[in-house]
């Protein structure tokens, strides 16, 4: 399972990379790094990408619409920020 479900949202919202990455300022590469996770997003650059696609945050991780959240992904989330917390606080 991925951790973020970008690329998903992406395509129920019918945006490009381009699309979305000039909403956002960054780059197309940078997008499509985060939908193959080889780079994580900021926790900024996940608020604008959340606000891009139209989308509580809660939708970038896991499906919250007539869905049960399994305990796995509420991990995979809580370690995501755990990591994104650590970048934040080495900068």
């Amino acid at each position: 399972m991925e951790v973020l479900r970008l690329k998903e949202l992406m395509n129920q919202k019918g945006i490009s990379r381009e699309e979305l990455a000039n909403k956002v300022g960054v780059s197309m590469t940078t997008i499509s790094n985060i939908n193959s996770e080889k780079n994580l997003p900021t926790i900024n650059l996940l608020l604008q990408l959340a606000e891009a696609l139209d989308v509580d945050i809660r939708e970038m991780f896991v499906a919250t619409k007539n869905s049960v959240v399994l305990q796995s992904e509420v991990n995979q989330v809580k370690e995501l920020l755990e990591k994104s917390l650590k970048i934040l606080e080495n900068k």
